[in-house]
């Protein structure tokens, strides 16, 4: 959520981050709630202070002057009541009008909507060349018996897929491996989620609004199915008060994700994106100083990039320009494998910084070594999508004959270094 105070303070500069992502508010009718909220405050203080002299008064009058001062604590309770309704009324007034905005866009953040506004920063590795005719990951999938459409829209409808023997074994191979990459190499400490979040989880961690009509939900239970991002993570800490020695808090989940337009919300909307309504990922979670956020943001990139290289996938990094960030960031880089079948793009991973937004959604507040109250930034990324590392896979170590060579580094868990037609 953004800070009343900035809103208040530095008005232009909201109306112009706002700007940069076609939103229009009427800034002004939020400044007059928060006046008329003010106002009512400092009358409410006001009120309290007379009271408390009433009540002294009252306790040193004598007994015949004291009903005509109860007459009047009670007349002072009654209207400070009034003035609390009214000021709770306005907070929930207020609260409702900055709930729907976005975030700002960090100054580097290229302005523009379409994907040719994004911003490529650079590349690692060769893409593969070929002596065949590549074929796409589809194609692949289905002739190695390893990816099935057919069953998996008898069992829950178009897009949903059965991956299966050996596909299956990658997946959870591609799994372990980067649960370990984060969990033994890099400290985070690694945590299991339920699927099924509240709709207050999913307010506060900037998901809802503008992805409640692509959920899945449980409406007798009032409960929705995670739709991307790491939602879960961040409300871990809720309206807790961390201390400064417990900051950077490093967290990594593995979990499936559930999108009605397909692909996932954790990765950008792109052409290459694999539509299927259920892909899973390794998510991160850090809760970091804001003075430290974005120099953490280039080191957790640099993480996962090498993840990439260890995989030996080609890829290049992206910002994201600022039509295209996720509504509860402020920057957000992806990592995109090339794949030569279909010679485009695919993201596989992206790390954003959401700065001080989710902490102030979700009331995470940590103390300062001087004693001092603030929100910690917090950074989010999709640090691999599964599926979506499959596709790449089998585009990128395809062999003329069909099969396709496993990564060197996922050849120890799997047992194999070949995946062939069963």
């Amino acid at each position: 959520m953004l800070s009343l105070d900035l809103l208040r303070q530095q008005p232009e500069l909201v109306r112009k981050g706002l700007q940069k992502r076609r939103v229009s508010v009427a800034l002004e009718e939020i400044e007059r709630l928060a006046e008329q909220r003010d106002g009512l405050a400092r009358r409410c203080e006001g009120l309290y202070g007379s009271l408390k002299n009433l009540r002294e008064q009252c306790r040193a009058a004598a007994a015949s002057r004291r009903a005509g001062l109860e007459q009047q604590i009670t007349r002072l309770e009654e209207e400070i009541r009034a003035l609390e309704l009214q000021i709770a009324d306005l907070e929930t007034r207020l609260r409702l009008s900055l709930l729907p905005l976005p975030n700002l866009p960090h100054s580097d953040v290229p302005t523009g909507f379409l994907r040719s506004a994004n911003r490529e920063l650079r590349r690692w590795g060769v893409p593969m060349s070929f002596y065949f005719s590549p074929r796409s990951y589809r194609e692949l999938g289905s002739g190695l018996g390893l990816i099935d459409s057919v069953a998996g829209s008898r069992l829950s409808g178009s897009q949903f897929m059965v991956i299966s023997g050996p596909g299956a074994r990658l997946l959870r191979a591609l799994v372990t491996f980067a649960l370990d990459f984060f969990t033994q190499e890099w400290t985070y400490r690694e945590v299991q989620l339920p699927l099924l979040m509240k709709y207050g989880a999913l307010l506060a961690a900037g998901q809802f609004p503008p992805l409640e009509s692509q959920s899945y939900s449980c409406q007798a239970d009032e409960l929705y199915l995670n739709p991307g991002g790491a939602p879960s993570l961040v409300n871990l800490y809720s309206n807790t008060v961390l201390t400064a020695e417990s900051l950077p808090l490093r967290l990594v989940t593995w979990t499936p994700v559930f999108h009605r337009d397909g692909g996932s919300s954790s990765l950008p909307p792109s052409a290459a994106r694999l539509p299927w309504h259920q892909l899973s990922e390794v998510q991160l979670l850090l809760l970091v100083t804001p003075q430290e956020s974005y120099t953490v943001l280039q080191t957790l990139l640099l993480q996962i990039e090498t993840l990439l290289q260890r995989l030996e996938l080609a890829y290049r990094v992206v910002m994201l320009c600022s039509g295209q960030l996720p509504f509860a960031s402020a920057m957000t880089l992806t990592v995109e494998a090339w794949l030569p079948a279909q010679r485009r793009f695919l993201p596989l991973a992206a790390v954003s910084n959401y700065e001080g937004f989710q902490t102030r959604r979700a009331n995470i507040l940590y103390r300062t070594p001087g004693g001092q109250i603030d929100y910690p930034h917090s950074l989010g990324a999709c640090a691999l999508s599964i599926e979506q590392a499959v596709a790449a896979i089998l585009e990128v170590y395809q062999q003329a004959d069909g099969s396709v060579v496993v990564p060197k580094i996922l050849r120890p868990m799997m047992g194999l270094s070949l995946l062939t037609s069963q």
